[in-house]
């Protein structure tokens, strides 16, 4: 019982379980897939545009220099009296006064500008000298303890474009103390005339455009940062993130938009812009965690429902078969009662399952058991009577046969010869063998319009000219079957009630063809018809179990249609009261 308890439990267990598992595993799997790659898409749409934005953002910010580049072509004859200042031993005062004007176009952007740090301006001269927005007139290297920028210039000094790098520029603080500052110095060579040359030096403060790359949207632990030619970083947010050596390598050589990395333990996704103004990668780099953040959450609710799914499962399980055992506990006491000899015991059983079904059963049919001797004595004997009748059923033929054959035989005598009572004994033989040679079922329909016509012969002889009949049907529809005496009935009905008007002719048209795959047989008559209400009663008892003194065989024809062929066949009636009646019977071909 224990085995018989663990195997109910196992499959009741498995029968909750797998519906509410299989939904949750293909939905949880197809979401997954789905989500996937909808995130991938949206993250790469995302980081192009927000890259997009940082990059007109910062050259916008540094576009500084360039209107620093074009006032000094626009005022080329200032700047040429610029260097001669730089080359005097001593600037008079009317050359400071012509400082004080450059001075004044290099320091409003960078009192303007919270970005910018400084901003050199240098002329080639033989005292080394430059103006700054950091200190007023002019400054010579080695007084100012940034000089480093001079280096990059005389290494670049004949670059054609723009360069940048990254520095720490020293500074003296209000203690005469060197403070470092962390930018990234923008060098621009420039030219005044063909042998005077130059560059604007542009220090940016790096803190302030990391501030603004912090403040843009991104997802967990994503970095934004911008990246040189060498495959230094220029400007980076406050990511943990830390782009490796191969990972810088990949960016700088990548023709592609977007590059999926796997560095040691992380794979990452990475986005990236070329700016071609300063040479410069923006760099967007999405961890795999971000990634996978939604389809992480969605598995994690998955397991969830698993878990109560798998609860709910449990519960049930154990509910039902602990049903189960005490049904099936029910069953065996019931049997062992039985199999006793003694009372069956009293059980009340609910619900519509199997077991309670068939307790059920087992009770019905034991309370049956004595109605069943009863009944099975009853059958016996009815049996016996069907047989006793069948035995006289098949005395009864012959002796009609017989005695019709004596009547044939006499006749005959008495005019020495056929005559017209030997012809309707000869009919009325036919019509009797026809319908008593056991054939019950379908027949030929050319057999049965034989016998049909040896019922219209008789009838003939009976009324005379007072009707007549007309068959219209083509030879080939004589091989499908038909029910034995079904136009007999009918004829009769229309001779029964269409012979009662003495004023005109009874004619009836006997048509027959085919309908697809049904054929279509129609008695149709000129007799007296049948009014609307009768017409209403007829169709009512033609569907139910009375009978009709008037039309039994209309019933009877009807009752066996629907026996032979169920709901495939049918019998319709129309009629018009003083014009006729039509008898529409449709038979399906087999």
């Amino acid at each position: 019982m224990i085995t018989t308890t663990v195997r109910f439990f196992t499959k009741n267990l498995l029968t909750f379980l797998l519906p509410m598992l299989i939904p949750l595993v293909v939905l949880g799997a197809l979401s997954a897939f789905l989500i996937q790659q909808y995130v991938v898409h949206g993250i790469n749409s995302n980081n192009m545009n927000m890259l997009k934005q940082t990059k007109e953002n910062i050259e916008l910010l540094f576009n500084e220099q360039n209107s620093l580049n074009l006032h000094i072509i626009a005022s080329t004859t200032q700047f040429m009296n610029l260097k001669g200042m730089l080359n005097k031993p001593l600037p008079s005062a009317k050359d400071y006064q012509q400082l004080a004007v450059l001075k004044n176009f290099i320091d409003s952007p960078s009192i303007a500008s919270p970005y910018i740090d400084s901003i050199y301006i240098y002329l080639n001269n033989d005292n080394q000298r430059y103006i700054s927005s950091v200190t007023g007139g002019f400054i010579e290297l080695g007084e100012d303890p940034d000089r480093l920028w001079y280096d990059s210039y005389l290494k670049n000094e004949h670059h054609e474009g723009i360069w940048t790098e990254s520095r720490e520029v020293p500074r003296y603080n209000l203690n005469e103390e060197i403070e470092y500052s962390d930018v990234i110095t923008m060098y621009r060579n420039f030219k005044v005339s063909d042998d005077t040359r130059g560059v604007i030096v542009l220090n940016i403060k790096r803190e302030y455009i990391e501030r603004r790359l912090n403040d843009l949207a991104t997802a967990k632990g994503q970095l934004l940062a911008v990246v040189d030619q060498q495959g230094s970083v220029i400007f980076r947010n406050n990511a943990r993130y830390e782009l490796s050596a191969e990972e810088l390598e990949q960016v700088i050589s990548s023709k592609s938009t977007s590059i999926t990395t796997q560095a040691p333990n992380n794979e990452a996704l990475i986005n990236m812009i070329y700016s071609k103004t300063y040479d410069w990668t923006f760099i967007s780099v999405t961890p795999k965690q971000s990634l996978y953040t939604a389809i992480n959450r969605l598995l994690r609710i998955g397991a969830i429902l698993m878990v109560m799914a798998l609860v709910v499962a449990l519960l049930l399980a154990f509910q039902l078969t602990k049903k189960n055992y005490s049904d099936l506990k029910i069953i065996m006491s019931i049997l062992g009662a039985a199999e006793q000899g003694k009372p069956l015991p009293l059980h009340r059983t609910k619900g519509n399952s199997v077991y309670s079904q068939i307790i059920r059963s087992l009770l019905q049919n034991f309370i049956e058991h004595n109605y069943m001797r009863v009944q099975l004595s009853e059958s016996q004997y009815k049996t016996q009577a069907a047989q006793f009748a069948a035995l006289q059923s098949q005395l009864n033929p012959h002796f009609l046969y017989n005695t019709l054959e004596t009547i044939h035989w006499k006749a005959a005598g008495y005019t020495e010869g056929p005559n017209e009572l030997t012809s309707i004994v000869e009919h009325l033989s036919d019509i009797l063998r026809y319908s008593l040679d056991g054939q019950n079922g379908l027949v030929p329909l050319n057999v049965e319009i034989a016998n049909t016509k040896s019922y219209i012969a008789i009838q003939k002889t009976r009324y005379g000219e007072r009707f007549d009949i007309w068959w219209e049907y083509d030879a080939e529809l004589e091989k499908y079957q038909v029910l034995k005496l079904i136009f007999q009935p009918l004829i009769e009905n229309s001779l029964q009630h269409g012979l009662s008007r003495s004023d005109q002719k009874l004619a009836v048209k006997i048509k027959i063809q085919r309908s697809g795959n049904c054929l279509r047989l129609a008695v149709i008559d000129n007799g007296n018809g049948i009014s609307e209400e009768r017409m209403v009663e007829l169709r009512t008892r033609l569907f139910s179990d009375s009978t009709d003194a008037n039309h039994i065989g209309l019933i009877n024809t009807q009752r066996r249609i629907q026996l032979a062929y169920g709901h495939r066949g049918e019998l319709r009636i129309k009629s018009k009261p003083g014009r006729g009646t039509l008898i529409d019977i449709k038979l399906p071909i087999n």
